[in-house]
């Protein structure tokens, strides 16, 4: 049986496409995280509310808390945004790595099955061989 000639660029795309993989589930886990603190800064925004009986010093207080939950959600969500086209990009990678494998994997499935119908019409052929030489010795025995 003849190797596959290919080979070594089957293993090269495999170990593209795994690489890929990999980044795509960091990528996807980063963005998890990066959604999740944008839900937490929104909350923590929306639990700062503003006193309405307080003198002006509290009241400064709780205008700045409020000011700094709303920048924390602001960038929460540009993190969020930004980690979510990091994640695309990392698909669109992905797939073409996939893309790249699969190919040179139906080349692979195709030699393989070539290499099989090669072996088959050879052992067919001995098969043959060794019939004709029964039946001759057959009629020679007669």
């Amino acid at each position: 049986m003849k190797p596959f000639r290919l080979q070594s660029v089957a293993r090269l795309r495999q170990m593209e496409e795994d690489r890929a993989t990999a980044a795509l589930v960091q990528r996807r886990e980063f963005r998890r995280t990066a959604d999740s603190r944008t839900v937490q800064a929104l909350a923590a925004l929306d639990s700062a509310s503003l006193p309405t009986q307080v003198d002006v010093l509290s009241w400064q207080a709780a205008v700045a808390a409020r000011a700094a939950a709303s920048a924390s959600a602001v960038e929460a969500a540009t993190v969020a945004e930004l980690a979510q086209a990091d994640e695309q990009a990392a698909q669109g990678e992905w797939s073409a790595a996939r893309r790249r494998s699969t190919t040179i994997g139906k080349l692979a499935e195709r030699h393989r099955l070539a290499e099989l119908d090669e072996e088959n019409h050879a052992e067919q052929l001995t098969l043959d061989e060794v019939a004709s030489q029964r039946v001759r010795l057959r009629e020679a025995a007669r």
